[in-house]
């Protein structure tokens, strides 16, 4: 098929079980060769915990339930995984953090490191990536061509996600859940014949299925239709990151982490 970017949210990161789920769906094709992550979610989330950690310590205050949970949260997927040499990364990064969007980041960094050094593919941080302006807006041709230098250098590799960098090298994040335009960008930097969107639902849903018990899959959906489901409210995908994919007439596919043999949806053209 050629290149497969997959994007993996953070209810597929949260734990070591699903790094495992992660791992097999690579394995199952070799054409999933460049994979963007999000920080660990779950009942907890890590950014929700990094916010929290640097809005203490910029108010003075003692942040170091919130920091130590995260750590915690790293030290144990490490355990799990057997993964070893961690630690001081772990904590350089937490320790390092000088802005909000920093360390809102780490959760995304953290998460990308571990998985490179379990699987022994190259990690390449966002912030060398994804460039940003000053005024905190996406350079988006800039950004593209990093991502095609990095293929040509690489033909595979780990990237965090939700993140990148201004000139100045300071951290700018996307809006939450903007690992989904990380992805998209990927995809679109390194001619990828399809983005993959992996979560916890089983793809594009008529109706909230928490609300609706009768919502049923969309099996395909065009790029146009997407938008407008997104601004109804869909949440499944990031609408910002419908563009870099669209533009570059790249399909994309919605698919479920614990199901991955399901057909998910498909927004094309």
């Amino acid at each position: 098929m050629g290149i497969i970017v997959c994007k993996f949210g953070g209810t597929s990161t949260a734990n070591a079980d699903m790094f495992q789920q992660i791992r097999k769906i690579l394995r199952a094709s070799p054409d999933r060769r460049y994979v963007v992550l999000s920080a660990p979610g779950g009942a907890v989330k890590v950014t929700d915990l990094l916010y929290r950690y640097w809005q203490k310590r910029a108010e003075g205050r003692d942040g170091s339930a919130e920091r130590d949970a995260v750590a915690l949260r790293f030290r144990k997927l490490c355990a799990d995984l057997g993964v070893s040499g961690m630690e001081a990364a772990i904590c350089r990064e937490l320790d390092g953090v000088r802005t909000a969007a920093h360390a809102a980041s780490r959760g995304e960094y953290l998460c990308a490191r571990v998985f490179s050094a379990w699987t022994g593919i190259p990690f390449v941080d966002a912030a060398e990536l994804v460039r940003f302006d000053p005024d905190g807006a996406l350079q988006t041709r800039q950004t593209l061509a990093r991502f095609r230098a990095m293929a040509r250098r690489l033909p595979r590799a780990v990237i965090p996600g939700f993140y990148g960098s201004d000139s100045q090298g300071s951290i700018v994040t996307f809006p939450r859940n903007g690992s989904d335009i990380t992805g998209a960008l990927a995809a679109a930097g390194t001619g990828a014949s399809l983005y993959e969107n992996w979560s916890d639902v089983p793809g594009l849903m008529s109706a909230d299925p928490a609300l609706d018990p009768h919502a049923q899959r969309i099996p395909s959906i065009s790029y146009r239709g997407m938008r407008k489901m997104s601004a109804a409210g869909a949440k499944v995908l990031h609408p910002d990151s419908l563009a870099p994919v669209e533009d570059a007439r790249i399909p994309t596919r919605l698919c479920q982490t614990t199901h991955p043999e399901a057909p998910g949806t498909w927004i094309s053209g």
